[in-house]
């Protein structure tokens, strides 16, 4: 009896989320958008942890490093973000074959889309450090 690979992996709120994205730009967007799921499970990751530790670094640390803080932040975003696509390359299929047979209603997908962002934006306002 052949073993499924389904059945041997764990799926997590990341995989979710990386299946939200991909339905938004296989049914929402028209096929030259770069919209994937990747934006969205990094969005969450900016979000959660890389926003919260720079906001931080700034307050702790003076105006003198800052432009040692932006390098730093950027190398570690497009680390982070080409980290997430290469896992997604390997595992992507199997998360689309396992989110098959869920309904995708599109507000729920923008909704998952928006969230970060609304999520860095109040972080920075009540901040005030980077407005």
């Amino acid at each position: 009896m052949e073993k499924d690979i389904q059945h041997d992996q764990r799926f997590y709120l990341w995989d979710y989320l990386w299946w939200q994205g991909e339905m938004i730009m296989l049914r929402l967007l028209p096929a030259q958008t770069r919209m994937a799921g990747c934006i969205i499970v990094f969005g969450y990751i900016m979000a959660l942890i890389i926003v919260p530790l720079l906001l931080l670094s700034l307050r702790i640390f003076s105006a003198d490093t800052i432009i040692a803080q932006v390098i730093v932040c950027g190398v570690v975003v497009l680390a982070g973000f080409s980290r997430v696509e290469r896992l997604y390359r390997r595992r992507g299929k199997t998360v689309m074959r396992h989110y098959s047979k869920r309904g995708f209603y599109p507000i729920v997908g923008i909704l998952f889309l928006l969230i970060p962002f609304a999520m860095i934006f109040t972080m920075a306002y009540y901040s005030g450090s980077l407005i």
